[in-house]
């Protein structure tokens, strides 16, 4: 859709020869500007002969296997124009409420 979505989105990091790390995320945007995401956890997906076997995984393992946060999501994409926008207004309020005099 143009004017908004949700869904979710994996990211993936290959941690040996037949195994990687899967992170997922779920995701809502309003004209692809005004994105929030967040996580939705973790999968290990393990290569077999009859394709890649997914198993979920607890959060914490999911950190361990993970420590240089190669599946975490760019702050864009995690918070997309949300971010500047409330910076703004925080910064709008401060000095509104103090003012140089």
């Amino acid at each position: 859709m143009i004017f908004f979505g949700w869904g979710r989105r994996p990211k993936t990091a290959d941690l040996d020869p037949g195994r990687t790390l899967v992170r997922l995320w779920a995701y809502f945007h309003l004209f692809w500007l005004f994105r929030i995401s967040w996580p939705k956890g973790y999968l290990l997906a393990t290569a077999t002969e009859a394709g890649w076997a997914q198993q979920p995984i607890p959060d914490e393992d999911g950190r361990a296997l993970d420590p240089d946060g190669r599946t975490d999501v760019h702050w864009w994409w995690r918070f997309g124009l949300l971010l500047p926008v409330t910076l703004i207004f925080v910064s709008v309020v401060v000095a509104t409420m103090f003012p140089e005099g």
